[in-house]
């Protein structure tokens, strides 16, 4: 199957993150019409704020053909993709992921 296109950019228009405490970010794209895809978060840098830190990027849900699927998901591969709700957990960090979409 040829790819008909590929966009990639930062998860969120500023870098989330946390001091001395732990956060789940999550932010929605919409995709009108549905799309066939395949979407990968992709973490590119952690900025620690303690000694000890985590950071986690994911698909927190996804809906194609109308069905909404909870995760986390390491990735997203639909047929027709209508929204994607993108995660990132931070835990004594600062990190702005990619969202990498191939369109199909």
């Amino acid at each position: 199957m040829p790819v008909n296109g590929a966009s990639g950019s930062s998860m969120f228009s500023f870098t989330p993150g946390t001091i001395g405490t732990s956060f789940t970010f999550t932010i929605d794209q919409k995709f009108n019409p549905p799309k066939n895809i395949l979407a990968l978060p992709l973490l590119r840098s952690v900025n620690e704020s303690d000694d000890e830190t985590e950071t986690t990027t994911f698909v927190s849900s996804f809906v194609d053909g109308g069905v909404t699927k909870t995760g986390p998901f390491m990735g997203v591969a639909a047929a027709s993709c209508s929204k994607i709700t993108w995660g990132l957990f931070c835990d004594h960090s600062f990190s702005n992921p990619t969202k990498l979409i191939l369109f199909f």
